[in-house]
């Protein structure tokens, strides 16, 4: 049987919220959950917002929720939206420009 105490799942919620604040360029940014295997985070663009060039020290796996986002990566762009995800190796560069207003959720794997 499987077992679904509180310390065997964490239900996440939220992870489509829209950026409603007065964020500038940047998109709105917030962590989700922490464990010892992966961080999820949100972020939620305004249209026209870029996350600019960056990359991350783990794997990510990122995963459209909402509106349409470019994700660039090795010189491809591809469109985040609802239904689609993008995984990317670590320390490979990468940015986000957001097509419309949209969500993409985060998912840092850094732990086994």
């Amino acid at each position: 049987m499987l077992d679904l105490t509180p310390t065997s799942y964490t239900y996440l919620t939220g992870l489509n919220a829209p950026n409603d604040g007065d964020t500038g360029a940047k998109p709105a940014i917030k962590k989700i959950n922490k464990s010892d295997t992966e961080t999820i985070v949100r972020l939620s663009f305004k249209a026209g917002q870029v996350m600019a060039e960056h990359m991350a020290v783990h794997p990510i796996v990122v995963l459209g929720q909402a509106g349409e986002i470019d994700f660039t990566v090795d010189g491809a762009t591809v469109r985040l939206e609802v239904g689609t995800a993008i995984r990317v190796e670590a320390r490979v560069p990468h940015s986000l420009t957001a097509v419309t207003d949209g969500t993409v959720a985060l998912i840092v794997v850094h732990g086994r």
